[in-house]
């Protein structure tokens, strides 16, 4: 993987809601709630950003809001398609029923247990599926790539590898998905904020987080305060990464929106190996400060499986009518269709080989995207 920069410093702003003619040299705003060493912060816009700045010769380039100074995570949408900023990282989730199809795959990646497979299928989803593409055009947004976080595991401040060491426990959970599993196997689902699961762990307020191993030695550390971490495969996140005004993406010549693509391509390899390496990092990290870091029993891996299987059978109609939309049935089988693609392709690449992670992006997502329309028409 190749070294990484952080950018130090600003550029000036541009006057909000203005374009520039082809020619020009202008800035512009990026907004992100992260913080700028977060890889979904660091990747995706820091380093983007100078790339993007470089590869045009100062043409395009984004002073970056980190830390939802600018646009919080709620607003970043529809501030992005009023122009207060020209780009922006948005969740879905927080947008349930302007996004409905969104939701949905969302919900569906409870499930996943490969972040490339999960970020890549996801991707293709929002820019090459009609209806899926749809949703942002309808909010007046041109969507890119998207993201997902590491796998989430539990971890624990005393050991929970089976059913008995689960029941009566507390967990930290985040989503209706993780909390119907925790209480399926006799935990008690705790809704607390992120910045309070450390202190939680220590003061026995929790006994375990559901949270991705790219905590645990690095930002909360949570290694200082667990015992444990059971490696079983307990949801992920996902997201857009990008999602681009309207005015401002078709505003530019086409030779600059084919290096914001080709700079978006190289940021989405980047920060899913970053999530890879840091994933990795915090768990040899742990075991390095004594924490145990094992797979769950049988029991608990079956209860999963059962789990998920009838999570799975069982979405369809939920989210239909928790979204008021015609059940989504091969919307779902198409997105784990393409994780389980995804997942065969990368078996044959080291997945911190950032060339062949590109290569392979552009074979099977963006040799399908024509830059010269995309994003131009609803």
């Amino acid at each position: 993987m190749k070294a990484t920069r952080t950018i130090a410093g600003g550029l000036a702003v541009m006057a909000l809601g203005m374009w520039p003619g082809v020619g020009s040299a202008e800035n512009y705003t990026a907004s992100t709630w992260f913080a700028p060493t977060h890889l979904l912060s660091h990747f995706p816009y820091m380093e983007w950003q100078e790339a993007v700045a470089k590869a045009t010769d100062g043409r395009v380039s984004f002073e970056v809001y980190n830390g939802g100074t600018l646009l919080p995570p709620k607003a970043t949408m529809s501030g992005v398609a009023d122009g207060v900023a020209q780009v922006g990282i948005v969740y879905p989730g927080y947008q349930p029923a302007e996004l409905p199809l969104n939701n949905v795959l969302i919900d569906a990646s409870f499930v996943s247990d490969d972040h490339y497979a999960a970020a890549f299928a996801y991707t293709d989803l929002i820019m090459t599926n009609p209806d899926v593409y749809a949703e942002w055009a309808a909010n007046g947004v041109v969507v890119g790539p998207g993201f997902a976080t590491a796998i989430y595991n539990f971890v624990c401040a005393s050991p929970v590898f089976d059913l008995s060491q689960a029941a009566g426990k507390k967990f930290r959970t985040a989503g209706a998905a993780q909390v119907d599993f925790v209480e399926k196997i006799g935990g008690i689902a705790v809704s607390v904020p992120f910045s309070e699961v450390y202190t939680g762990l220590q003061r026995g307020s929790l006994d375990c987080a559901l949270v991705d191993p790219t905590t645990l030695i690095v930002g909360p550390k949570l290694a200082e305060v667990a015992s444990d971490v059971t490696e079983l495969p307990v949801g992920i996140i996902i997201g857009a990464s990008w999602v681009y005004n309207k005015s401002f993406w078709r505003g530019l010549p086409v030779e600059d929106r084919r290096i914001l693509m080709d700079q978006m391509i190289l940021a989405l390899a980047r920060m899913e190996i970053g999530y890879e390496v840091q994933g990795n990092e915090g768990i040899e990290g742990s075991r390095a400060q004594g924490v145990k870091v094992a797979p769950p029993e049988s029991d608990l891996a079956d209860a999963l499986a059962r789990f998920n299987a009838n999570f799975l059978s069982e979405l369809p109609a939920a989210t239909a009518e928790r979204f008021h939309i015609d059940p989504p049935d091969a919307l779902l089988e198409d997105f784990l269709a393409r994780q389980e693609a995804w997942k065969e392709r990368l078996a044959g690449v080291d997945l911190q080989d950032q060339d062949a992670i590109v290569a392979l992006l552009n074979e099977h997502i963006f040799s399908k995207i024509d830059v010269d329309t995309y994003g131009m028409s609803d």
